[in-house]
Order: structure tokens, then C-alpha cells, then sequence
């Protein structure tokens, strides 16, 4: 299903990361494909959809830089029959199903899933985070940024896997405000025991995993056109 609502620009507030800008552009191009055949009249032309939604699928793959295992030109109308479609089609759903896979494993290795009690720690160390925040005498907007990043994790934590990221994010924001020493010293501090709390949570084959810099890229097929033919002893538990 598209991430897209009707009328919503599908090209605004896309993710930083290709593959995954590809995945919602092509649910929100198959999704109005769909639509426009389900629309067709009895005269009408489906090829005409069809090399639509073929041509927005190139043009994403070139937009985003994965052109170069996308060699394809957009056919002509004349040279576009079924057969072209159901081909150009499985070739793009099994590109699909490898960032997918890719997508999901890699989510598990850049994620953890905390027991109860891990939980119940982490939100002790946010909360009084959040306190030592709304002390701060910072820029308002800054603090609200602050409060922001802290409430991604917070909210994060409560689901089933969490991303290193929301930490990461959190943690960018507070060395990049200027606060009083101590303050931002005690803050470190818990975001530290936080950090301990995550590693504690990786499973051994997670600790194992390279960065995400050094993993090998797997290259999706290309599609043919078919023509026509410490703190945590403060704790008490």
C-alpha cells in the first residue's frame, strides 16, 4: 500500500536513503496503475497505463541512482503489449523482495528488543533527562528540538524492536546545544547508561555486524523490455 495519501505530493518528504524512496514511490505508482486500470473504459487503451507506470518506475531508478542496474528505456506504446508489462513487472517485484529482505534484516541488526525491566530502566535515565531539559536555559526552539528527539525515544522504546538511531539522533542534538557544564555533563552521563542498556540488549551476531558503510550492496536484476515480436544503581530494583 502507498505511504501516500490522495493528493499528497509523493515526491516531498522522502527518505535520505534510495532504496527506500524507491520502495514507497513504487507502491504510490502501482497504487494510481491500479487505480487508472480499474478506471478504463471499454475502448480505452491499457497499454497507455501501463507505460505510465513503466516510465515513473525508470524515472525513479534514475532519479535515485540505481540507473546503473536499470538499463532499460521506456518503450513506445507500440511496442508495449501484456507480455511487455507482466515482464517489466516481475522484474521490478523481484527487486522489491530483495530490499525488503535487505530492509528488514537490516533493521533487526540496527535495532534491540528490550525485556520489561530494561525498559522500565531506560525511561527512569529519559525522564530525568527530560527534567534537566526543561531547566536548561536555552533558545526555546532548541529546547523543543530536545524534548522532540527525547520523546522519539521514549516513544520508540515502548515498541517491540528500538533503533540505535533514535539514540543517535538524541544524542547529536544535546552535543550540539550549549548548555551549563554540569548540566550537560549529567545528561551525558544518563544518555551513557542508556548506551550500556542497548549494548547489553545486542545479541552476539549483532556485535559481529560490519557498519553499514562496509556492507556489500546486492544488486537487483535488470529488467528487460520485451519488444514487440552506573546510574543504574540509583535504581530501586
Amino acid at each position: 500500500m502507498s505511504d501516500f495519501g490522495f493528493g499528497k505530493d509523493p515526491y516531498s518528504d522522502l527518505p535520505d536513503d534510495p532504496e527506500e524512496a524507491f520502495l514507497i514511490l513504487e507502491a504510490h505508482f502501482r497504487n494510481e496503475c491500479d487505480r487508472d486500470l480499474q478506471s478504463l473504459g471499454q475502448d480505452d487503451r491499457s497499454d497507455v497505463v501501463h507505460v505510465d507506470y513503466m516510465a515513473k518506475v525508470l524515472g525513479a531508478i534514475d532519479a535515485l541512482g540505481l540507473e546503473s542496474n536499470f538499463k532499460s528505456e521506456v518503450p513506445s506504446i507500440d511496442d508495449v503489449n501484456y507480455s511487455t508489462y507482466l515482464n517489466f513487472n516481475k522484474d521490478v517485484t523481484h527487486y522489491l523482495t530483495v530490499l525488503r529482505i535487505r530492509r528488514s534484516q537490516r533493521e533487526q541488526g540496527y535495532s534491540v528488543q528490550f525485556d520489561e525491566t530494561a525498559k522500565i530502566k531506560i525511561h527512569h535515565h529519559l525522564e530525568q533527562v527530560l527534567e534537566i531539559f526543561n531547566k536548561l536555559e536555552v533558545e526555546e526552539a532548541k529546547k523543543e528540538k530536545l524534548i522532540s528527539r527525547l520523546n522519539d525515544l521514549q516513544n520508540e522504546v515502548n515498541l517491540k524492536r528500538t533503533r540505535f538511531d533514535r539514540l543517535a539522533a538524541l544524542s547529536i542534538e544535546v552535543a550540539s546545544v550549549a548548555g551549563e557544564v554540569t548540566e550537560k555533563s549529567r545528561v551525558l552521563d544518563l544518555l551513557g547508561a542508556v548506551q550500556k542498556l542497548f549494548w547489553g540488549a545486542q545479541t552476539e551476531k549483532q556485535r559481529r555486524l560490519p557498519s553499514r558503510e562496509s556492507q556489500k550492496r546486492i544488486e537487483p536484476p535488470r529488467p528487460k523490455v520485451e519488444k514487440k515480436s552506573s546510574i543504574d544503581d540509583d535504581i530501586p530494583f
